[in-house]
C-alpha cells in the first residue's frame, strides 16, 4: 500500500533528490543543467545522483535516509517506475522526466518527451496530486498493463507514434502470429465471469487514455484469439493503431480482474516486460503515488 500520510508543501528548504540513470535509452548527464534550473526556482538543498545501473539501488535507498521531500528521476521506463515505487513507499511526490525510449509515465503525466518542458510543468504546480495505481499480484503499475502473448503490439504502436513506419510494418507478422496462435484464457471482472476467452487484456489506469475516463476504474480492452480472416477484416491500420474500435474488441470500465488457472503470463507493466504466475488478481488503488503534475 502507498504511504498516504499528509505531505508538506515544497519550500526553498525542501530536500530534493535527483536520480539520473546513465544507461537510460536517451539519458545523458544533465546533472548541472537540471540543478541550475532548480536553483533558478529557489531550491538549493539538492542531492544529485548520476548512476550506472548497478548504483541505482543504493541511490534509491538514500532517498529515504536523506529525508527527501521531492524525488526527481530521469531515465527509461524502468527507472521511472522504480522512482514511482520508492516515492509511493515513503509518501513523497515524484517528478518522472523522460530520458528513455518509450517514456510511458512521463508522457502520460506531462504530454511531452522534452525533459526541460516536463520539469518546468512539474515545478509550476502549487501542490502534488494523487495518481492511481494498479496492482497485479505483487507488481504495481501506474499507466497500464497488457497481459497475454502479443505484448509486441506495444512496440509496434510506439514505432508508429514515432514515425518509424518501416519498423512497425516489419513487426506485423509477429503481431498476427501472436494474436492468432497465443494462449486463450478466461477471466472474472468485478466478480462476474466473462462469457468468452481472451488472447490479450489491456488495462489502463484512470485518466491515462481517452477511454479511461472513470476516476475509480480501469479501462479494460479484451481481445479474443482471432482467425486470419478476422485479422484481415480488422485491417492492419486498425490492428496497429485503432484496434480497440474493432467489433472483435470489448472495452469497458472495471475495478478488479481475476484470472485462474496454471502457468504464467507475459505482461507489460508501464512498458516494462514481466512474468506473473496464476492465479492473477488485478485491482486499483485510488491513492497510488503522489506526483507533481497537472490534473488530467
Amino acid at each position: 500500500m502507498s504511504n498516504s500520510k499528509p505531505h508538506k508543501t515544497l519550500s526553498a528548504d525542501s530536500a530534493i533528490g535527483v536520480i539520473i540513470n546513465a544507461a537510460g535509452g536517451s539519458a545523458t548527464d544533465i546533472s548541472d543543467e537540471l540543478e541550475a534550473i532548480l536553483n533558478s526556482k529557489g531550491y538549493s538543498n539538492i542531492a544529485m545522483h548520476y548512476c550506472e545501473p548497478e548504483e541505482l539501488g543504493a541511490a534509491f535507498d538514500s532517498i529515504k535516509k536523506d529525508n527527501t521531500d521531492l524525488l526527481i528521476v530521469f531515465g527509461g521506463d524502468g527507472t521511472c517506475k522504480s522512482g514511482a515505487i520508492k516515492a509511493r513507499d515513503i509518501g513523497i511526490p515524484l517528478v518522472a522526466l523522460p530520458g528513455g525510449t518509450m517514456n510511458i509515465l512521463p508522457k502520460a503525466l506531462y504530454t511531452t518527451v522534452e525533459w526541460k518542458d516536463a520539469l518546468e510543468l512539474a515545478l509550476a504546480q502549487e501542490k502534488p496530486r494523487w495518481l492511481p495505481a494498479g496492482r497485479v499480484n505483487d507488481h504495481v503499475f501506474f499507466v497500464g498493463l497488457i497481459i497475454g502473448d502479443p505484448i509486441k503490439m506495444a512496440d509496434v504502436r510506439e514505432n508508429l507514434r514515432d514515425g518509424e513506419v518501416v519498423d512497425a510494418v516489419k513487426q506485423v507478422p509477429d503481431v498476427i502470429e501472436a494474436v492468432t496462435s497465443g494462449k486463450t484464457f478466461f477471466y472474472t471482472v468485478d466478480g462476474t465471469s466473462y462469457e468468452r476467452g481472451a488472447n490479450t487484456l489491456m488495462l489502463t489506469c484512470p485518466s491515462m487514455s481517452e477511454g479511461a475516463a472513470a476516476p475509480d476504474a480501469f479501462e479494460l480492452a479484451s481481445v479474443p484469439q482471432m482467425s486470419i480472416a478476422s485479422i484481415i477484416g480488422i485491417g492492419a491500420k486498425t490492428l496497429l493503431k485503432g484496434w480497440r474500435e474493432s467489433e472483435h474488441v470489448r472495452v469497458g470500465s472495471v475495478k478488479t480482474v481475476k484470472i485462474s488457472g496454471q502457468g504464467h503470463f507475459n505482461i507489460l507493466l508501464d512498458g516494462e516486460a514481466e512474468e506473473v504466475d496464476c492465479h492473477i488478481d488485478i485491482s486499483l488503488e485510488p491513492k497510488g503515488v503522489l506526483v507533481l503534475a497537472p490534473d488530467m
